[in-house]
């Protein structure tokens, strides 16, 4: 039975805090709204997209960025406790997380579907934008920006100019589509 058609037991739920899905879909969009919202700051010049559906299986690019420092997938991440970050992994309370990994695929296969649509390679370069009660950063990885949602806008921003002008609005024009994303809505479909 769903919380929505048991009232008690959501209240019960957040006075005891459990761990319930929705609460957990919540505190992550929650997190998403809060990056969008640093994310919203950059200066002219500067594109954000939020919430992108990738394929036709559910997935999705929390924001991507286009701007003169080069293109981003930006992946935000809101936790309880505490988030250790080395070079080659992220832990979170402890355990193992597969936040690298996910990022770092996240952007190659952007930086595919940003290539085809504009006819040229498009580098894109992922990011973990990470709410968190404690930080221990012991090393950066190479690959995948790693930071608060404020730490990685500042970061963007101290970026060199890798793309011009026409670059960055081709880049965020084919960003801007549905159909380089390769979303059902914009997909053609086959007559039955």
């Amino acid at each position: 039975m769903e919380l929505r058609t048991r009232p008690l037991g959501f209240v019960r739920s957040l006075l005891l805090r459990e761990h319930t899905d929705e609460r957990a879909w919540r505190k992550g969009a929650n997190g998403e709204r809060i990056v969008g919202f640093v994310l919203g700051r950059l200066p002219q010049g500067w594109h954000v997209f939020h919430d992108i559906p990738v394929g036709e299986r559910g997935a999705n690019i929390d924001h991507v960025v286009v701007g003169p420092g080069g293109a981003f997938t930006l992946n935000a991440k809101n936790l309880s406790g505490k988030v250790w970050v080395g070079a080659t992994s992220i832990r979170h309370n402890g355990y193992p997380t597969d936040y690298l990994r996910k990022s770092t695929d996240e952007a190659g296969r952007a930086a595919r579907l940003l290539s085809a649509a504009v006819g040229w390679p498009v580098e894109v370069r992922g990011a973990l934008a990470i709410l968190a009660d404690e930080w221990t950063i012991k090393e950066r990885p190479a690959a995948v920006w790693v930071a608060g949602p404020r730490g990685v806008k500042d970061w963007l921003l101290r970026l060199p100019a890798v793309l011009t002008p026409h670059d960055v609005i081709e880049i965020a024009a084919a960003a801007s589509k549905p159909s380089t994303w390769g979303t059902l809505a914009d997909t053609p479909q086959r007559p039955a």
